[in-house]
């Protein structure tokens, strides 16, 4: 007895606010905390799922990335401003895409190309946006190679002109290719290359399949379609429901309570006005608190946010979420380091009424390349500018003047410089999000000893 009072004196003492102070239930209140949790824990399966939804939507692969469900899209030029399927798109590489359904599918076989020493790199990514493995010169060669993809439980035979074989852990599987340009004048020579990466099923290995071929489409594939309101959970619900993971059993589990995970799909209306106000809530919270976390992921590197955390996620759900809402389709930071960031040296928002100025060190730390690339601050968006150039990359060395000590000096500004020697990359006339992309970055890098160029304005 004295244990309770005790402990009812301590409750007391720290002067909760009551119900009628708060005006919220405790039902709703339980499912607001709740509701934040799942978005949160949902928001890597949601991005891929919009994705998916989008680029899925037609009924023949196409020449802007779009194919039906099991098949692959490409693209056939450089992406731009166009393009707005998901944030941060790069301007470095074209790009192949597949969603699978390995449940209906089956295995398939993906199929590489001789590359000889043309950059690509195939990745694949699970349902809840982690990396299952990347496919790459140094894993798969420069010859040509055959990869089965499976799920984990598959007990099939594999064939003998099989090369290598990728178990995932969840069937729907996303594929994200790159094909590497020199620039414009590489570009016919890089599509012979970039057509003949396919895909297909298991039963039609050993039939001929030459280069791939797409329909015209008549435009980019469009933004990501999202739900509104209480759909959100609706499509949490149908892909962790898709794609259970054992690992997170107890996670979701809790769910449960607001119709996720639960025995019958998510269904608004089962929902009691109290829980559906509490979720209505944690979805404009959610959001908020991802944007914020955004901003500040990643180990700081001079300014940069290194994004070390990329393709795999464990069980940090918040840099998963945070991560997908501006660079969708992350790979992991061995095969491709993204450093990024919105601000100057002195800690002020990148904007294009002002002039700054980087120079890359001649020991640029990428294997491959690296390239800087301009986006708007708020969508993480290319934007359109005077001379067509939306990034600085070391692939298109044409477009390069260097200084004679071998650095890369680069004007970053919305009109064009009058400094003929510096690489001007064009500025929006408002805020700006600076991107770079680090090919095969070099250890020192990894071991986040190699420091980063500073902006400065000038």
């Amino acid at each position: 007895m004295k244990k309770s009072l005790i402990a009812l004196s301590l409750l007391s003492a720290f002067c909760f606010p009551t119900q009628a102070e708060t005006n919220i239930s405790p039902e709703e209140e339980l499912a607001y905390h709740l509701g934040l949790q799942a978005f949160i824990y949902g928001a890597g399966p949601l991005t891929v799922a919009a994705v998916r939804e989008t680029s899925t939507a037609v009924s023949e692969p196409m020449d802007n990335a779009m194919a039906p469900l099991n098949k692959m899209g490409k693209t056939r030029q450089l992406s731009g401003p166009q393009d707005r399927i998901v944030p941060t798109v790069n301007n470095d590489t074209m790009y192949s895409q597949a969603h699978y359904d390995l449940d209906l599918a089956g295995p398939m076989v993906i199929e590489i190309p001789p590359t000889e020493n043309r950059y690509y790199i195939v990745q694949l990514l699970d349902a809840y946006s982690d990396s299952i493995t990347d496919l790459f010169q140094a894993n798969t060669g420069s010859k040509g190679s055959k990869v089965l993809l499976v799920k984990n439980d598959w007990e099939g035979v594999v064939p003998a002109n099989i090369d290598h074989v990728v178990r995932s852990r969840t069937p729907m599987v996303w594929l994200i290719h790159r094909t590497g340009v020199f620039g414009p004048s590489d570009q016919a020579a890089a599509l012979e290359v970039h057509d003949r990466f396919i895909t297909y099923p298991l039963d039609e290995l050993g039939k001929a399949h030459g280069p791939m071929k797409l329909a015209k489409a008549k435009g980019r594939i469009p933004p990501m379609t999202t739900p509104q309101g209480l759909d959100w959970y609706a499509l949490i619900d149908r892909e962790l429901r898709k794609n259970p993971l054992p690992e997170a059993q107890a996670m979701v589990e809790q769910f449960k309570y607001i119709g996720i995970g639960d025995d019958e799909p998510f269904d608004a209306n089962k929902l009691s006005r109290d829980q559906q106000r509490g979720l209505l809530r944690a979805l404009k919270s959610a959001q908020s608190i991802i944007h914020y976390a955004g901003r500040s992921v990643g180990t700081s590197n001079n300014g940069w946010s290194m994004m070390f955390e990329g393709g795999l996620y464990g069980n940090d759900y918040l840099s998963r979420a945070s991560i997908n809402l501006r660079a969708a389709g992350l790979n992991v930071p061995e095969r491709a380091l993204y450093p990024n960031r919105y601000t100057d040296s002195k800690g002020n928002q990148l904007n294009g009424k002002h002039k700054y100025r980087m120079t890359m060190p001649a020991d640029a730390p990428a294997n491959a390349f690296w390239s800087l690339t301009m986006y708007d601050a708020e969508n993480l968006f290319m934007v359109e500018n005077e001379i067509d150039r939306y990034s600085i990359s070391t692939n298109r060395k044409e477009e390069l003047r260097y200084a004679v000590d071998g650095t890369l000096p680069i004007c970053i500004q919305h009109d064009k410089p009058a400094d003929k020697t510096c690489n001007w990359l064009p500025a929006p006339d408002d805020d700006f999000y600076l991107h770079i992309r680090l090919y095969e970055p070099t250890q020192a890098v990894l071991d986040n000893k190699y420091k980063m160029p500073q902006v400065y304005k000038l």
